[in-house]
């Protein structure tokens, strides 16, 4: 694909990420142009109106990456990544392997864990930095 732009490209698709997480943001520096070449564009979940144009909840919007696809289907989580992988030669068989059932179901349970750790991945953490909270031992006295 020598001489191609990333505009000369079939728009292939969406994904939309979180920009508020470090460990996303490390993904798509390392990984964006990869796909972009591949007529995938990378946006901010956050972007104003994001939730209504993929007809989900605010909520459901941060529970996981999107990939709206040209056709208009939506994908999240490990079914976008299949898809994903699955336009790059040397990872398509990555994608095939998310597609298998159980090989599926494990991806599913490991990419949800990574949601939920998602911010102490990336080195900051969510919870609330007010002053740390005593934990009572069983020989601590009053």
């Amino acid at each position: 694909m020598k001489g191609h732009t990333t505009a000369s490209l079939p728009e292939r698709g969406s994904v939309y990420y979180d920009a508020e997480c470090g460990f996303c943001r490390a993904g798509v520096t390392r990984s964006s142009g990869l796909f972009e070449r591949r007529g995938f564009r990378w946006l901010p979940l956050q972007s104003p109106g994001t939730a209504r144009h993929l007809g989900i909840t605010e909520a459901d919007l941060r529970q996981e990456m999107k990939l709206r696809l040209t056709d208009g289907r939506i994908l999240g989580g490990v079914d976008a990544w299949a898809v994903l992988f699955r336009s790059v030669w040397w990872l398509w068989p990555v994608g095939a392997a998310l597609r298998i059932p159980g090989v599926h179901g494990v991806a599913n349970l490991v990419y949800r864990w990574v949601v939920r750790h998602r911010y102490a991945l990336a080195g900051q953490c969510r919870l609330s930095q007010s002053k740390p909270r005593r934990h009572a031992s069983f020989f601590s006295f009053p």
